[in-house]
């Protein structure tokens, strides 16, 4: 990041308070729970409002850096937009990101082990993930540039969280290449 873009990060950057992110995170779950009494239910209803938060999020922070990765290379890369993005609005970056392609499938992978969004909570349930919402805010972002990858679809999903006892919280993208060309 650059002088620009730290002085934009510590200055003009919106901040939210984290013990208040973080108890809306917990309230949520806790509220979607009582509603679905199914984990999976859980996991995808809180999946869909991060995808909903996707587009505001999406709109406002690339308007304002206007970086956005020129490949799927770029955005595993741990300078990325999502790595930029992440320490934009969390204050921290990702501790890892992994990039591997299988012929038309390609998997980016975010780790990081002292995520802001679920520290100090508690999973109610060992199949609900706390982060998952993050998770829908990346795919929506990411299904909004299917023809920049030559994509036919993509997932993201958060694989592990430390709300619920794993030693990091990851995020793993999938997508579902057309045809099979080189970037």
């Amino acid at each position: 990041m650059g002088v620009k873009g730290a002085l934009a990060w510590r200055i003009k950057a919106e901040k939210m308070n984290s013990f208040f992110s973080r108890a809306l995170v917990q309230s949520t779950i806790s509220h979607l729970m009582r509603k679905y009494n199914d984990p999976a239910k859980v996991n995808q209803a809180f999946k869909n409002i991060g995808i909903n938060m996707g587009e505001f999020i999406y709109t406002r922070y690339l308007v304002a850096t206007q970086q956005p990765a020129k490949s799927l290379e770029e955005l595993a890369n741990t300078k990325s937009a999502y790595n930029l993005g992440f320490k934009f609005f969390f204050g921290v970056a990702f501790d890892k990101t992994e990039f591997k392609r299988d012929g038309k499938d390609v998997y980016i992978t975010y780790r990081i082990a002292d995520c802001p969004v679920c520290k100090d909570l508690i999973s109610p349930s060992p199949q609900v993930f706390l982060c998952n919402n993050i998770a829908g805010i990346f795919e929506w972002i990411e299904r909004n540039r299917l023809h920049d990858w030559n994509a036919e679809s993509v997932t993201c999903d958060e694989t592990l969280c430390r709300a619920r006892g794993d030693p990091v919280c990851q995020f793993v993208f999938h997508f579902r290449l057309k045809e099979q060309e080189f970037f």
